[in-house]
């Protein structure tokens, strides 16, 4: 068992202070008693793998996605019965083009299959529950192997390394996670040198507390920023506003949870003078992706999972165009889950081999949620958020917007804008949007004082309430 796994379960209850004097013998112990034989376990094949050829990768994908099937069906009620039921030979799957013949997996099947999706050679009682935050409206939950959270790490920092994150290095966090401080003193930020992270409260980021937080950053210099898109905005966006501005160089942004438009992306490079990375997973963790070191097309781990693209009929795309992310995870050996719709859109990169050398699939782009990120026009297409995607200087003086639908081919923007916005900025994102949607979709726009966060403090651009399923 990880050290760090066993700090995890009663590090909230901690005094900060404890924890900040602990933090030096901390550092003193091996990263390999730190973290664990199974973190440094997936972290040297993941190397491995990183230095094989295409032919090798390919090899290495089919033979963990057949030995997935079998032990699904051979140790999973849910697939015997499906594939039996299918008359799904499991002699036939011989090769990767041979999953098509299964079913896929639905969140409703999840749902109501739960337990006959776990695994009989796996003890349940040590399997970790995990519940989704319900971005669709319907939360999942279901079940992961105990090992699942040291493996989790090691893919990620593997993944960060290439913009030079190390086990070591400090963190700015912007995320919806309560720490000891806003728990049991009411603050807003701290700072724990065990953890080496700077976390601050993104439920309420009025000015008094972003000053606070800049002071902070200047004070302890956190190499890297770890949190939503979103709430990395409104900081840079208050850090462009300050006099002095932010006397302190980040080394990169670690984007997490959030869809990254290319405009927040452009807007946080600029302000900060850095790369702003992000990689895709799922709470469901069946596969998982990393832009590359030279371009923000992301790379898939063979090792993770497999992943395919489909249309709305379910058809496979093999091109550049945008369809749902369909995966197969290889890590979760007590829930096993073959050909999950993950509910997300994506499309595959159309150009030849990445400059890194890397041969692992790639993803040209993460585009959002299948039901909730797309507007729907007057002529009952959906409009995804990349084609809303705007670049105008105007943007400067939002602090954050919302696409609110409850009629087709009608929407409402909503603005909380500074104090520097004016009618023309209005008139100007009104023509703008037009322009984006060919005047299919009839705008308003709305400038409000707040617009909520989730619970999770994740943000929604689209906050959709018509049922898109029914166009």
């Amino acid at each position: 068992m990880a050290l760090i796994n066993e700090i995890k379960k009663y590090y909230t209850n901690i005094p900060i202070w404890v924890t900040d004097c602990l933090a030096p013998f901390y550092y003193m112990i091996p990263q390999k008693k730190r973290y664990g034989t199974v973190f440094e376990s997936q972290l040297k094949k993941l190397e491995e793998v990183e230095s094989y050829s295409k032919d090798q990768v390919q090899n290495l994908i089919n033979k963990q996605l057949i030995l997935t099937i079998k032990d699904a069906y051979e140790n999973v009620p849910y697939y015997k019965n499906l594939f039996d039921k299918k008359n799904i030979s499991i002699s036939s799957i011989k090769e990767i083009k041979d999953i098509q013949k299964i079913p896929f997996l639905t969140k409703e099947n999840l749902i109501d299959n739960k337990e006959e999706l776990l695994s009989r050679h796996v003890d349940k009682s040590k399997l970790q529950y995990i519940t989704t935050s319900g971005s669709t409206g319907n939360p999942v939950g279901f079940y992961v192997d105990e090992d699942s959270t040291m493996k989790e790490w090691a893919y990620t920092l593997y993944l960060w390394k290439r913009v030079g994150y190390r086990p070591d290095s400090s963190r700015l966090l912007l995320r919806g996670k309560t720490f000891w401080a806003q728990k049991n003193k009411s603050k807003n930020w701290q700072y724990d040198a065990l953890r080496r992270e700077l976390s601050c409260n993104i439920f309420d980021l009025n000015n008094d507390n972003l000053e606070d937080y800049c002071k902070a950053i200047e004070k302890y210099k956190p190499e890297f920023i770890h949190g939503y898109m979103s709430a990395t905005v409104i900081l840079c966006k208050y850090i462009e506003s300050r006099p002095n501005k932010l006397k302190h160089q980040f080394k990169a942004v670690l984007a997490v949870s959030e869809n990254v438009l290319d405009n927040q992306r452009e807007y946080v490079e600029k302000i900060l003078n850095t790369r702003v990375f992000s990689f895709y997973g799922h709470s469901e963790r069946l596969v998982i992706a990393g832009e590359c070191e030279y371009s923000t097309e992301y790379h898939i781990e063979p090792l993770y999972g497999y992943a395919e693209i489909i249309d709305e009929d379910g058809n496979s795309i093999n091109d550049g165009s945008v369809g749902e992310l369909v995966t197969t995870g290889f890590c979760n050996k007590g829930m096993p889950m073959l050909r999950y719709r993950t509910g997300d859109l994506a499309s595959w990169s159309n150009k030849d081999d990445c400059k890194c050398g890397r041969p692992h699939l790639r993803l040209a782009k993460v585009h959002g949620r299948w039901k909730q990120d797309v507007l729907i026009n007057s002529d009952n297409a959906p409009v995804s958020l990349t084609a809303i995607n705007m670049h105008s200087d105007v943007f400067d003086k939002v602090i954050r917007y919302q696409f609110l639908q409850e009629v087709k081919g009608e929407v409402v923007m909503k603005i909380l804008a500074n104090r520097d916005f004016t009618n023309e900025d209005y008139s100007v994102i009104l023509k703008e949007l037009d322009e984006k949607t060919k005047g299919k979709i009839k705008y308003r726009i709305d400038l409000v004082d707040n617009i909520p966060l989730k619970p999770n403090g994740k943000y929604s651009i689209i906050d959709q309430r018509l049922k898109v399923s029914q166009f």
